[in-house]
């Protein structure tokens, strides 16, 4: 079984924290270690650790540039392990998955270089739980399932061969949000042979938005949506080797572009990119999206 790292970045969330360690401790396996990068947190991340006295949770001060996708690289450059689990720090770890992916998954004829799996729902207010329904067959992903649901999220049960990592690059510290799914791209672009596992992986928790108890919220609700529809911009851009030879690929990012800008009130811009789209039904489908979901924001007073 090869070594493997539970990569945990944290910031400002204590609580949080601590949830989420005590399901990495009961998910690791024997030759695994929790890395935790301590994004600058006003409480250090350490005192949390601590309370848990497990001498294979590691605590480390991120130095470099702070920001979610600058705390995750700088934890892979201090990781250990030759796999890299990604774990959110309001979410947890489910028992069984790092066993299964590093036994079942990885001596898999495919070798693999990353996947990621469904998650389980856990509202915290009612404290009912939901599983989401798997999006693709459990297995390799084929080059010819939807580009969407090739796509993932850091908090989707994400794992990757550090070897990988290092072959594709840092992730994008430039991008606020949404650079999972710029390294998304970058691994399908690039060939890299993905699993996608058919059981949960991650139990996500739907708490308060705006943060509780001493807890910072959600970064994508800290995140104004004209830097959201920036970085959607910076990825239809990057990959036109995706986007124009697949019509799937070019409307799903396109229409959360448009959808993002149109939120944050803005309306040339976006129609501007419509006009640069293939096809006369193409570019009035864009441009009526773009209007409609102007009106909605405008209406709600939501932009």
């Amino acid at each position: 079984m090869p070594d493997c790292t539970i990569l945990i970045p944290t910031k400002d969330r204590p609580g949080l924290l601590h949830r989420a360690l005590l399901s990495a401790v009961a998910a690791l396996p024997e030759n695994g270690e929790i890395l935790v990068v301590d994004d600058k947190s006003t409480r250090p991340a350490a005192e949390t650790a601590k309370t848990l006295q497990d001498e294979r949770i590691r605590v480390v001060v991120n130095t470099g540039p702070s920001g979610a996708a600058a705390a995750r690289n700088f934890g892979i450059g201090q990781a250990k392990g030759d796999v890299i689990f990604f774990l959110d720090d309001d979410d947890e770890m489910l028992p069984h998955y790092c066993k299964t992916i590093l036994t079942q998954v990885l001596p898999h004829i495919s070798s693999p270089d990353y996947g990621f799996a469904p998650v389980a729902l856990f509202d915290d207010k009612t404290g009912q739980e939901t599983s989401a329904q798997p999006k693709l067959p459990e297995g390799p992903i084929t080059a010819e399932a939807p580009f969407r649901r090739k796509l993932c999220a850091f908090s989707a049960g994400f794992w990757i061969r550090r070897d990988v990592y290092r072959q594709m690059g840092p992730i994008d510290e430039t991008l606020p949000t949404n650079e999972d799914t710029e390294y998304a791209c970058r691994l399908i672009a690039a060939g890299k042979t993905a699993w996608y596992s058919g059981r949960a992986g991650v139990r996500q928790h739907m708490h308060d938005p705006q943060g509780e108890g001493g807890n910072l919220g959600h970064l994508t609700h800290r995140t104004h949506a004209a830097e959201r529809a920036r970085c959607f911009l910076t990825i239809l851009q990057r990959y036109p080797q995706l986007t124009d030879p697949d019509p799937d690929a070019r409307r799903h990012l396109t229409r959360r572009y448009l959808k993002l800008a149109a939120k944050s009130g803005q309306l040339a811009a976006p129609l501007a990119y419509c006009n640069g789209l293939p096809g006369f039904s193409e570019r009035i489908s864009a441009k009526f999206y773009t209007l409609l979901n102007y009106l909605a924001y405008t209406l709600q007073g939501r932009k």
